[in-house]
């Protein structure tokens, strides 16, 4: 077990209440030699969407960033009952600052990611000249709770299909916004709403 992981699921109230997968101590283990605690892109699901989009360059790693931004995105979203996963990106070498071993830059794939996806979390991009450039190949996926009926589908072809359509005829994205306030998903309509206090703001 990671200490990391288990020192943030305690301080986390509302993560300390979710029974974690055994997923989870897999990536911060580094599951068989250490591959997660490299630099990478990270992608976070939830249901049948993916809600936040990350990068982690240098100390720590994907695994541990992922989960940072986990524990900061989980509590916005009411229903409790969703489950949720995580997408690794990891990438074995880089050049400082920002380039891995093929020559292309994180800030290109990190932002081409959300520019295709526009995940509800994802209020700013890295680079808006950089939304069209080569496509991250995710190699890992991890359930994050153990406590529910089914598993997250958010990296089902079909549901990267269904969010990269729906980004692509989206003419207000999150990430052009800058929109920080909550939401909630609705099941009626199967879309993450702004909670009822934001919506005359």
């Amino acid at each position: 077990m990671s200490r990391f992981l288990s020192n943030l699921w305690k301080r986390k109230d509302y993560l300390d209440k979710r029974t974690r997968h055994q997923d989870m101590d897999d990536i911060c283990g580094g599951l068989s030699s250490g591959g997660f605690t490299m630099s990478g892109i990270y992608l976070i699901g939830c249901g049948d969407r993916i809600v936040y989009i990350g990068q982690s360059i240098g100390m720590g790693g994907i695994a541990h960033r992922s989960i940072e931004s986990l524990a900061r995105v989980y509590p916005q979203i009411e229903d409790e009952t969703l489950p949720w996963s995580i997408g690794l990106a990891p990438y074995e070498k880089y050049r400082a600052p920002t380039f891995y071993e093929e020559g292309e830059d994180f800030n290109e794939l990190e932002s081409t990611a959300i520019r295709k996806y526009a995940p509800i979390f994802n209020t700013s991009i890295p680079s808006k000249s950089k939304t069209r450039g080569k496509e991250l190949k995710i190699k890992h996926i991890a359930e994050v709770f153990a406590d529910v009926d089914y598993p997250c589908t958010a990296f089902e072809s079909d549901n990267l299909e269904k969010q990269a359509i729906e980004a692509k005829n989206n003419q207000s994205p999150q990430w052009q916004q800058g929109n920080k306030r909550r939401r909630k998903w609705n099941p009626n309509t199967n879309q993450y709403e702004l909670l009822e206090k934001y919506k005359e703001n």
